[in-house]
């Protein structure tokens, strides 16, 4: 059996969504799988240069850089196999940084390399951040994590500086990400649907949402796909409406499993098994596997639990 990919499956997002966490994480998993239906090394990328060093920062609790676009990072791949069925696949992150996929939107245009990838990839995890505002840019003051000190008083410069003029680049996030799905339906060149799996990161604020204060589970419910429909409806009513071309389906995803204080990170860090701290859920499916997204691109995920759209 070759080792080479039968398929190449994209991560695609805006700024600071959690793409690399993912693909990080994803490997510990790969390292230490425990579900008998579960992905696992093909083999280790061709280089890991970039790779391991991020992964042992996520192994000590650290905070991944943020990709600069200035600086792009080399495109990194992980290969995975699906043991019961002998199917590989690769999966990509572009030498793309998320204010990219924002400056698309303006340029209207995109590296050729990266356009031929995404004629050709069978399926896509596109991510969201559960604490970014999807009708206009990051908030303030997020509603699921405190402020700290400097944002607090970011705001209060904020406020006593003059509106600027709105600019093109200040649409809404989820304007930027239907305008990206029209972009990718344009650029079409696969048979049937193309697969979408929705990743809402840093889901451990959403489960920790009822500690914060008084916002209920009415406006942050606990369920991915509910929790989409509601924060991001012009994205959901999108894909809803072009079914002909997407089928999606909504993961609530924490790659790190908690926050970054002193307390969290010795939470992290002591785990006899570092991926126990991972979090994903798919409808009433809970777990730390995070292969599930991928599994269902490859339709290798048993639909025990939530339809897909």
């Amino acid at each position: 059996m070759s080792d080479s990919p039968s398929s190449t499956l994209l991560l695609l997002g805006l700024a600071g969504t959690g793409k690399t966490n993912f693909l990080v994480a994803l490997d510990v998993v790969l390292d230490d799988q425990s579900d008998v239906d579960g992905l696992v090394h093909s083999e280790k990328a061709e280089d890991r240069t970039y790779l391991q060093p991020l992964k042992e920062k996520w192994l000590r609790g650290e905070v991944l850089e943020h990709t600069s676009r200035q600086q792009p990072p080399p495109p990194h791949q992980l290969l995975v196999r699906h043991p019961a069925t002998g199917t590989i696949a690769g999966l990509h992150l572009p030498d793309l940084a998320g204010e990219t996929f924002d400056a698309h939107f303006v340029t209207r245009s995109f590296p050729e390399e990266f356009c031929d990838r995404l004629r050709h990839a069978p399926g896509l995890l596109l991510f969201l951040h559960c604490d970014h505002n999807g009708d206009h840019a990051i908030l303030e003051n997020p509603g699921l994590m405190e402020p700290t000190p400097a944002q607090e008083t970011h705001s209060a410069i904020s406020l006593n500086k003059s509106a600027k003029d709105w600019q093109l680049e200040d649409a809404a996030q989820q304007v930027k990400l239907v305008d990206l799905m029209q972009f990718i339906a344009e650029t079409k060149s696969w048979q049937g649907r193309l697969r979408v799996a929705v990743i809402i990161s840093a889901w451990d604020l959403v489960v920790n949402a009822p500690n914060l204060g008084p916002r209920s589970n009415a406006q942050i419910p606990n369920d991915p796909a509910k929790f989409f429909s509601i924060h991001w409806p012009l994205l959901d009513q999108y894909l809803l409406s072009h079914k002909d071309i997407f089928c999606f389906r909504i993961f609530g995803v924490s790659a790190r499993g908690g926050g970054t204080s002193e307390a969290d990170i010795v939470r992290l860090t002591t785990l006899d098994r570092p991926c126990d701290r991972i979090i994903v859920v798919d409808g009433i499916h809970r777990s730390n596997d995070l292969t599930r997204p991928t599994r269902w691109l490859l339709e290798l995920l048993k639909t025990e639990t939530s339809s897909d759209a």
